[in-house]
């Protein structure tokens, strides 16, 4: 990473900011007044960043008694003016400075209420930043955003940390570290794109459309959390994956400009649909930012985000580039309370080359691959980059390489933000396989992979029919739930093809009651899609399906239903399908951390039904890991005879625990144990387990 002052041509190199900043310490602790340490300050903004401090409004003074230095902030940035309040003891002199913040803060939204402002009480060594809390036009309080004390922190954080504020540096080559600190939790414009959203949020919770938005957007993190989550998380959510999809229209698009009819059609998913990628930005839980009461506001707070984007030379990104954002924002005790460990990249790597070597020693030739916990698709990009490495260097054309990875390379996560962010990293895998104007699928789903829809029958004019059903109780007004369902025939659910061009005509046909309020001209419009594709009863309940769905628009409910149903039955077409090799880390928690009353019963009844316990046993329940019922049921659904599964595992399944017993005898599905690799000295990772089975094939078994 590097960094530049003005008047000079080139960057500075590590060792001259290094040098910087080890030179600013020095001449700071020698700094003993506010007038000293305010020349100190200036100097390295100057040397670091070409920019100089200045008087933001002449005359504060006579008001508040001292004078009000800063930068003002560049038409790019989501904040305008950085405000700094200069102390000789940060640490003593604190909380005086944040009253100071405050004063400044209301005289610069007195005068210009429209900007946003942050503020950053130092004594030149210590640095901590904060946003103002503001409530019917008074600063009431501050929020703090985050800190650094560059005489600790290394000298590139020291530097990024500052640059976050001023956003110096045009053209910067993208890293996930740089993109955790200009947008994640530390960084102004997280605080002040959050805030904004909670605003705009306040205004429309109670839109029922909005509403139900949230509600089935907690429903399934209630699997993925053990509890209902809170709206602070949604908001997070939104956040990121707006992010995200900004991030992926401007690679895509290679604009330098931010024009906000185009920023529209990104955040809807028509770019991107036009583009070719049908499913990369669906009509998705946090496409609430979009309703007609506060898409302007919202499409101006993002078109702010984008222009900080485009600081970014986008075309450069070549790693997992959301990695350390999401982690950051979905904090580290959250993602571990519901089991959800990131997976260091050489542990990846090695669990696929392991994987894909055993497999070329059975079978030859390249496997089909699932990963049913996929996260933020860690596996899936690495698997894309291997398989395309090796595709390509055997001589085969671009277009059929790219055929093979979108059938062959799959993930299915419960958690929708997870989902959108692997959908991202899988298109970037893909790179310069992607041809403009050819329609793909990314094959990445929202779903639980472990609980699928039952099967059940309804009846026809032509007699009895096999469904899957999805039934969900939506709120109905004055606190009445109302169910409502959904049935798509198991006929069709086992043809890919034909699910998904009844998909697109759901979509269609939903599209053109949205603008004309016909229920026959939608009906004719998904006849003319469908009706040739399946037989009359299969057509008829499709039909059925889609009468609920124009109901629910007209309960003003109207979500997105279509994304559900494009998502929630791929496990069973992936099921049916199945896959050569299974691989990836599921979820690491205990039976006894799942607070959802309504899901407790299902992990029940398949423990006993993988025989995993005894019937005698079941005081253990809670001492269960999903991970080993994961095991099982990933391996018994999706993997093909003679198919290898992979999976990371928590080290207690090699203990002597009882729980972990029956397990361990590979006996529901059988399975032989192929290869084990033991984590447990590997430093600084925890206790680490990764575990290689082979389905229905003895293999002798080694320990590395």
């Amino acid at each position: 990473m590097a960094f530049w002052k003005a008047g000079r041509d080139g960057d500075l190199t590590f060792n001259e900011f290094s040098s910087v900043i080890k030179e600013h310490v020095t001449r700071s602790r020698a700094a003993h007044t506010h007038p000293a340490k305010l020349l100190v300050l200036s100097s390295l903004l100057e040397r670091l960043f070409g920019v100089k401090l200045e008087e933001l409004i002449p005359g504060i003074e006579t008001k508040l008694g001292s004078k009000l230095w800063g930068i003002r902030g560049s038409a790019d940035l989501i904040f305008s003016n950085v405000v700094f309040e200069i102390k000789v003891d940060l640490d003593r002199e604190i909380e005086d400075a944040k009253r100071q913040l405050m004063k400044y803060f209301q005289v610069l939204h007195e005068r210009e209420p429209e900007r946003k402002h942050i503020g950053i009480a130092t004594d030149v060594i210590k640095f901590s930043a904060f946003s103002p809390v503001i409530e019917d036009g008074r600063v009431v309080d501050l929020k703090k955003i985050g800190s650094v004390n560059i005489a600790e922190a290394s000298p590139s954080e020291s530097v990024l940390w500052l640059d976050s504020f001023i956003f110096s540096k045009p053209k910067i080559r993208p890293s996930a570290q740089d993109l955790r600190w200009r947008f994640g939790p530390d960084s102004p414009t997280y605080a002040v794109s959050v805030d904004m959203l909670r605003e705009l949020w306040e205004r429309v919770k109670d839109e029922s459309d909005v509403a139900l938005k949230f509600d089935l957007w907690a429903r399934n993190m209630e699997i993925v959390y053990g509890s209902r989550p809170e709206v602070a998380s949604f908001i997070d959510h939104t956040y990121l994956v707006t992010l995200v999809k900004l991030i992926v229209y401007l690679r895509l698009s290679g604009d330098n400009v931010v024009r906000e009819d185009r920023l529209k059609r990104a955040l809807t998913g028509e770019y991107f649909s036009n583009y070719g990628i049908a499913n990369l930005i669906e009509e998705d839980f946090f496409a609430w930012i979009l309703h007609p009461r506060i898409v302007d506001e919202a499409l101006r707070l993002f078109g702010d985000v984008a222009k900080e984007l485009l600081r970014y030379d986008l075309s450069q990104i070549d790693e997992d580039f959301f990695k350390e954002i999401y982690q950051d924002i979905i904090k580290r005790s959250e993602r571990h309370r519901i089991g959800e460990y990131y997976t260091p990249e050489w542990l990846v790597e090695l669990t696929l080359r392991e994987s894909l070597a055993l497999y070329e020693e059975m079978h030859k030739g390249v496997p089909r691959i699932l990963d049913p916990a996929c996260g933020s698709g860690t596996f899936l990009c690495n698997a894309i980059h291997l398989l395309k490495e090796r595709l390509l260097g055997e001589g085969k054309e671009p277009s059929e390489v790219l055929d093979f990875i979108l059938d062959g390379v799959v993930g299915v996560d419960v958690n929708p933000l997870a989902v959108i962010i692997a959908r991202a990293n899988y298109v970037v895998a893909l790179g310069e396989l992607l041809q403009l104007g050819r329609r793909i699928v990314i094959p990445v789903y929202v779903a639980d992979s472990v609980k699928v829809p039952k099967v059940t029958e309804t009846l026809t004019s032509k007699g009895r029919i096999s469904v899957y059903e999805f039934s969900v109780e939506v709120d109905g007004g004055r606190g009445r739930k109302r169910p409502y369902s959904v049935q798509i025939p198991k006929s069709v659910i086992g043809h890919k093809a034909v699910l998904s061009r009844v998909i697109d005509g759901f979509k269609a046909a939903v599209d053109s009651y949205r603008a004309r309020k016909n229920r026959n001209e939608a009906l004719k419009v998904f006849g003319r899609r469908c009706s040739n594709l399946v037989s009359e009863d299969e057509f008829e309940v499709l039909k059925a399906t889609l009468s609920t769905i124009i109901r629910l628009i007209d309960d003003g409910l109207d979500a997105i239903w279509v994304f559900m149903l494009s998502n929630i039955y791929a496990p069973i077409m992936l099921a049916q399908s199945q896959f050569d090799m299974v691989v990836g880390n599921p979820p690491w928690i205990a039976m006894r951390y799942i607070e959802n009353k309504n899901y407790q019963d299902f992990p029940k009844e398949e423990v006993l039904s993988y025989d995993l316990l005894e019937s005698d046993q079941v005081h253990l329940f809670t001492h269960m890991e999903m991970a080993t019922l994961f095991f099982c049921n990933s391996a018994e659904m999706y993997l093909r005879d003679k198919g290898i599964i992979a999976f990371v595992m928590p080290r207690s399944v090699l203990t002597g625990a009882l729980h972990h017993v029956k397990f361990k005898e590979f006996k529901k599905p059988k399975m032989k144990l192929v290869k084990i690799f033991d984590m447990e000295d590997v430093s600084p990772l925890f206790m680490f387990l990764l575990v290689f089975l082979l389905q229905l094939r003895v293999e002798a078994l080694h320990i590395q």
